[in-house]
């Protein structure tokens, strides 16, 4: 019984949904642990509970939380009056859970949102320094939406799809664009990938995926798209991504079948410079937050 009244005020505190606590209980964690967790206000860096048990659970299963079924309203007693009188409080009831999103709601959505930019942010600072240690590593450059300022769409959540409501774009992963002359070293820049990764995770508790960071790498001398990093411990791994074209034709080296990098996402209004060989930290752009 204490262990319930204990869900129920983490469940409260931390502003979570049931399917927020299925995650939590899947993922073994405690409520205690989860009020212990919630950000205070100088820890801006730090995403709302809700987020952290949604990333730490999509990590370790590859998958978001189903659902929640509708609740119903079913009467103890014989249905008074006739049948579409109940059938018409079902449907304002499941309006009324379902319904158009309220402020506190799109408020919510849009701080989780600018959270988990801001920890793609940091995590990509933290990658960029390890593999900034490599010298054949000469320039690492964030790009995509965690490059640039958030844009607002309609979320593919129920309550903002039907109601047409829109929030800030939700950043998936990190894109990071790498140049660098040897392709020998990729096992050990997979490595350094992880490693930055679990010092995110140690010194700030915020929790990123290794295949959630995507290095995309470049060669120096003729700046074209040579493939991407391989987010897998083996190469080849004997996976169907391993059977395409010319993947794994350098170790660790991986082609996405039918994929042509788009140049426009190098453009300087959609990237932030996070390392340049012989570039001083005075000189080279810093991530703005």
């Amino acid at each position: 019984m204490k262990n319930e009244l204990d869900w129920k005020k983490a469940k409260k505190l931390c502003r979570l949904s049931e399917a927020d606590i299925r995650m939590a209980r899947e993922l073994g964690m405690g409520p205690r642990g989860l009020i212990k967790n919630i950000p205070n206000p100088r820890e801006r860096w730090k995403a709302p509970v809700k987020a952290w048990i949604r990333n730490l659970y999509e990590d370790k299963f590859g998958r978001r939380a189903p659902a929640p079924k509708p609740r119903m309203v079913r009467p103890a007693a014989p249905l008074p009056g006739p049948p579409e009188a109940f059938f018409e409080a079902e449907f304002y009831q499941s309006c009324e859970d379902y319904g158009p999103p309220t402020r506190e709601d799109i408020a919510e959505q849009n701080d989780l949102m600018q959270r988990r930019q801001q920890n793609f942010r940091l995590a990509a600072e933290y990658v960029a320094d390890e593999l900034a240690k490599f010298e054949p590593v000469t320039k690492i450059v964030l790009m995509g939406s965690v490059a640039s300022p958030l844009k607002q769409e309609v979320p593919p959540f129920p309550k903002f799809r039907r109601a047409g409501q829109p929030a800030w774009h939700e950043c998936k992963d990190v894109d990071l664009a790498v140049w660098l002359t040897d392709l020998t070293i990729l096992n050990s820049l997979r490595k350094a990938r992880s490693k930055a990764l679990a010092l995110l995770l140690e010194e700030h508790e915020i929790g990123v995926a290794h295949h959630q960071v995507e290095i995309f790498l470049f060669s120096p001398e003729s700046n074209t798209h040579l493939g991407r990093l391989c987010t897998f411990n083996e190469c080849p791994k004997a996976k169907p991504e391993c059977r395409v074209k010319n993947c794994g034709g350098e170790k660790f080296l991986r082609q996405v079948e039918g994929f042509l990098f788009n140049r426009d996402a190098l453009s300087p209004d959609n990237t932030i410079t996070l390392f340049e060989r012989g570039v001083t930290d005075n000189e080279d752009e810093s991530i703005p937050f």
